[in-house]
């Protein structure tokens, strides 16, 4: 019979955490902040990464749409409204841009 490993919850460590407090266990302890640290640490570690590939989805997404427009306005130069969607696409792109620098910077912050 093969066993599987189920990841401990937060619960369950805080209750090995308070067991081994009331065995005065002092290294458990330590052991056991350590593993819910690094637990935590990887779960922002995953929600950081999705984040991140979330934006660069959108971010592909919005240069497609750039590229689509251009080739819209090569057709129709002086058709305004799809100047004004360029105009709105390109700052969307800038906005996608600082949201991206920002996540990847709380993510090495966080790993440091």
């Amino acid at each position: 019979m093969k066993k599987t490993q189920q990841a401990l919850s937060v619960d369950d460590y805080l209750d090995l955490y308070l067991l081994a407090k009331e065995l005065k266990d002092e290294t458990w302890q330590q052991e056991i902040l350590a593993a819910l640290k690094t637990k935590q640490n990887r779960s922002f570690e995953d929600k950081q990464s999705a984040l991140v590939q979330e934006i660069w989805e959108d971010f592909k997404q919005v240069n497609e749409d750039i590229s689509f427009t251009y080739r819209l306005i090569q057709e129709e130069p002086t058709n305004e409204q799809f100047q004004v969607k360029l105009r709105n696409l390109r700052e969307r792109r800038i906005t996608l841009s600082r949201e991206l620098y920002l996540a990847k910077k709380q993510y090495v912050e966080h790993t440091q």
